[in-house]
């Protein structure tokens, strides 16, 4: 086994360890003190508090569902009045869904907790190893990226 594929294999390890601690961090926020969340209604709360209100098809495609189950989410988040769906005046027919009060309170807390976890992960490094780790980082996120979209559009 040459080294490239050596380091593939820790590479592989290494990102599992990292997934798994975002998943329990992601597990952690969402059933914080603030209100019991799953990960998919955390990551819905999350992405309405980054971009502000989206419409059905936007939110399934970010979760990588069918609208019909993001439909069942949004529903239970209304329920817990954590969202709101607002029509168009435009077009009775789009619908837009939007953090309430509660639910911008709930992103701002879940952001909050977040940054903790990232900022204790940063402060194991020097000031030029974070350097060093955010160029690598954004180099290593960009490369996937591309190749995820080169995979896609061939498909």
């Amino acid at each position: 086994m040459n080294a490239l594929d050596r380091q593939l294999q820790e590479l592989r390890g290494l990102v599992e360890d990292m997934l798994q601690q975002f998943r329990l961090l992601d597990a952690a926020t969402a059933n914080g003190p603030h209100v019991d969340l799953s990960q998919q209604e955390l990551r819905l709360v999350e992405y309405l508090g980054n971009l502000g209100p989206r419409i059905m098809r936007e939110l399934a495609e970010h979760l990588l569902l069918a609208v019909n189950s993001v439909t069942a989410i949004v529903d239970n988040l209304v329920r817990k009045k954590i969202v709101q769906r607002q029509r168009s005046d435009e077009d009775r027919r789009v619908v837009r869904v939007e953090l309430t009060a509660t639910g911008l309170q709930l992103y701002r807390a879940a952001v909050r907790e977040k940054h903790e976890v990232f900022r204790h992960m940063l402060t194991s490094l020097t000031n030029e190893e974070r350097e060093i780790f955010m160029v690598l980082f954004r180099k290593i996120a960009g490369a996937g990226w591309s190749r995820m979209n080169k995979v896609s559009s061939a498909g």
